[in-house]
C-alpha cells in the first residue's frame, strides 16, 4: 500500500529515529572514549591498560568489517523480504546487544556484540531505512524527505549524547576523580535506555508499517503511464558494468579520503582534548556531542546548498578536503594553546561532517546512470567505508605504543589523506567535464 498524508511523516520520523540510534550506539567511543578506557581496563579489567586502545580498535574493526561486507547483502535482503521485518529484526537484535553491552561483559563478548551490531546495521536496518525513506516521497520530494530524516537523526543523536554525558558525569567526584562503581552503574543505565528504545521503536514499526510498501515515486510513475522499473537488480552483469566505469573508482577513492577525516576526527578528537589539551572528560564528551550531532546535522544540510551554488559536488568536496587538511594542521600547531585548538577543532567539525551530506550526490557527475544507482552505491561503499574496518585498530596501536605521540601520527595520516583526496578530486573533476562534453 501507499502511505499518504500525516502517516508518511510519522513513519519517516520513526525509521529516522531508529537509524539515529543505530548509528549512535556502535560508535559510543566517538563521545565517551576515555570513559570506555576506564570501564574496560579499571572498572572491569577485561584488558590491560597498556592494550585498551588496541582493544577498542579490535571491536571497532569487527563492526566495520561486517558493515562493509554487509551493505550489499542488506540491499538484496530488503529487495527480497521488504522493509518491515528487516527493521524489526535489526532493531530487536541491536536492543538485546545494548542490554548485553551495558553489563560490561568479557573481552570476547564485547567483540561479538559489535559484530552483531554490524549485522543489525548493515544486513537489516540501513538499507531498509533508506528504502522506506525514499518510498515516503514523490520524485520532487526526495530532497525534503532525506534532509528531514538527516535532521531527525542528528536530533536523536544529540539527545542521547547529552543524556549519556549527564549519566556518566555522575561518576565524577570532587577533585575530578572518577568513582568506577558509579561509572559502571551509569554506563549500564545508559545502555539499558538505548536498548529499551530499540525495542519500543521495533514495536511501533510492527504496528504502523504495512508488510508491503508501494513507493510514492512508483505510484506517481504508474499514474503517468511510465515504466516503474528504473533500478537494475544486483547481479553479476550489473556489478561488471559498474566496475568497468572509471567514475566508480574515482568516487570510491574520493569518498574514501573524505571519510578518512570522519574516522579520525570523530574517533579521537574527544580523547585528544582530554589527554593533550587537559580538559575534563565531561567537557570532552559534551564537545563531542555538539560536534558529532548538532554541527553535523546543520553542516550536512548546508553543504547541499553550497554545492548547488558552486555548481559541482565533486568540486565542493575538493574544496572541503583542502580546508579540512589546513584545519588539521591548525589542530596540530595549536595543541599548546587549548582555546585555539578547541576553536580550530569546531571549525574542522563543520567541514568534515558536512562532506558526508553529498557523498552519493556525485554519481551523476561521473556518468553513473540512474538505473545503476543501487549497485554503484553498494560497490562504492565497499571501498569508501574501509577506514571503519582498519583505522581504529591502527590508531589504537599507535596510542598504546607512543602515548600522546600517537595522536600526531593520526593527524599526519589524515593530512596525507587530504592531499591525496585533493589530487583525486582534481582528476575526477576533469573526468566529469570530459564525459559531459562527450554527452553534449
Amino acid at each position: 500500500m501507499v502511505i499518504t498524508g500525516k502517516k508518511r511523516w510519522f513513519v519517516l520520523i520513526i525509521v529516522s529515529l531508529m537509524a539515529g540510534v543505530m548509528v549512535y550506539v556502535p560508535f559510543l567511543r566517538y563521545s565517551y572514549y576515555d570513559q570506555m578506557v576506564m570501564l574496560f581496563s579499571e572498572y572491569k579489567p577485561i584488558v590491560s591498560s597498556a592494550g585498551v586502545n588496541e582493544f577498542i580498535g579490535d571491536f571497532s574493526f569487527g563492526f566495520g568489517l561486517i558493515c562493509t561486507v554487509g551493505y550489499p547483502i542488506g540491499g538484496i535482503l530488503v529487495d527480497k523480504f521488504g522493509e518491515k521485518w528487516l527493521l524489526i529484526i535489526g532493531s530487536v537484535m541491536m536492543g538485546v546487544c545494548s542490554f548485553w553491552l551495558g553489563s560490561v561483559p568479557g573481552r570476547t563478548a564485547v567483540i561479538v556484540i559489535h559484530i552483531l551490531y554490524g549485522v543489525g546495521t548493515s544486513f537489516f536496518i540501513w538499507n531498509a531505512y533508506l528504502k522506506t525513506t525514499r518510498k515516503m516521497g514523490k520524485t520532487s520530494e526526495q530532497g525534503a524527505m532525506f534532509s528531514t530524516s538527516e535532521f531527525i537523526r542528528a536530533i536523536i543523536g544529540m539527545i542521547l549524547g547529552f543524556l549519556g554525558v549527564a549519566l556518566l558525569n555522575r561518576a565524577i567526584m570532587p577533585g575530578n576523580e572518577t568513582d568506577l562503581a558509579v561509572l559502571g552503574e551509569q554506563w549500564r543505565n545508559m545502555l539499558f535506555f538505548n536498548g529499551a528504545l530499540f525495542i519500543v521503536l521495533a514495536v511501533i514499526v510492527f504496528l504502523v508499517l504495512p508488510g508491503k510498501i508501494i513507493g510514492a515515486e512508483e505510484e506517481e510513475l504508474k499514474a503517468a503511464g511510465k515504466d516503474t522499473e528504473s533500478q537494475e537488480k544486483l547481479s553479476a552483469s550489473s556489478v561488471l558494468k559498474v566496475l568497468k566505469m572509471p567514475g566508480t573508482w574515482l568516487l570510491s577513492l574520493l569518498i574514501f579520503f573524505c571519510f578518512s577525516f570522519t574516522s579520525a576526527a570523530n574517533g579521537y578528537l574527544g580523547s585528544y582534548t582530554v589527554n593533550v589539551l587537559g580538559i575534563s572528560q565531561t567537557q570532552a564528551s559534551t564537545f563531542a556531542v555538539v560536534r558529532n550531532y548538532i554541527i553535523a546535522g546543520l553542516s550536512t544540510l548546508a553543504i547541499g546548498f553550497i554545492a548547488d551554488r558552486i555548481g559541482s559536488k565533486v568540486k565542493t568536496l575538493g574544496y572541503y578536503l583542502g580546508i579540512a587538511t589546513i584545519l588539521t594542521g591548525a589542530v596540530l600547531l595549536t595543541k599548546d594553546a587549548a582555546f585555539f585548538c578547541i576553536a580550530a577543532s569546531f571549525v574542522f567539525a563543520v567541514i568534515y561532517t558536512g562532506m558526508r551530506g553529498i557523498y552519493f550526490a556525485t554519481l551523476g557527475e561521473v556518468g553513473i546512470p540512474l538505473s545503476l544507482t543501487g549497485v554503484a552505491t553498494g560497490v562504492i561503499s565497499l571501498i569508501c567505508y574501509l577506514p571503519d574496518v582498519y583505522f581504529a585498530k591502527l590508531a589504537g596501536i599507535w596510542l598504546d605504543k607512543y602515548g600522546n605521540g600517537g595522536y600526531d601520527l593520526i593527524w599526519y595520516w589524515v593530512i596525507g589523506c587530504g592531499i591525496l583526496g585533493i589530487v583525486t578530486a582534481v582528476i575526477t573533476l576533469r573526468y566529469s567535464k570530459r564525459i559531459n562534453r562527450k554527452g553534449e
